[in-house]
């Protein structure tokens, strides 16, 4: 499982967004998928800048359970890894140094990354599910 482990962290370090899934609030019992942007911080779990008029920010507040799903190109044919764990938002320091990473990774959020509407948000990973390739494929966790 090292080696998925290692090809999982690769996915998520190349990557720039991927879809978030959350539970919805607003249809409960059903899953939400929306597309975000997320950078890593310095110990490689996801971030999200979201504006507190999102769905999927609301779900989060509501239950921060979450998934987020990265792959590279042809997702049928290409590796992808989904990682599981809660989000919570972040406050003080630790949103200073969320925002500086994520605008770092996407320079042209940084127009509205400190809009008061806006948050960072990071995901504490549980566990990575990850296909690296045909037959190559589990939980890295």
């Amino acid at each position: 499982m090292d080696e998925l482990a290692a090809r999982g962290k690769e996915l998520l370090k190349a990557g720039r967004s991927g879809a978030l899934s959350t539970h919805s609030v607003e249809r409960p019992g059903f899953p939400f998928a929306s597309l975000a942007l997320y950078a890593l911080d310095g110990h490689g779990r996801p971030l999200f800048l979201l504006s507190g008029l999102a769905v999927h920010a609301r779900n989060l507040a509501a239950d921060p359970r979450a998934s987020l799903m990265v792959a590279e190109g042809d997702v049928q044919a290409s590796a992808r890894v989904t990682v599981v764990g809660r989000v919570s938002k972040l406050s003080g320091e630790q949103a200073d140094a969320a925002r500086a990473a994520y605008v770092a990774r996407h320079p042209a959020a940084k127009a509205w990354s400190s809009f008061g509407d806006f948050s960072l948000w990071r995901l504490e990973p549980e566990d990575a599910y990850v296909v690296a390739g045909f037959g190559s494929a589990g939980w890295a966790g």
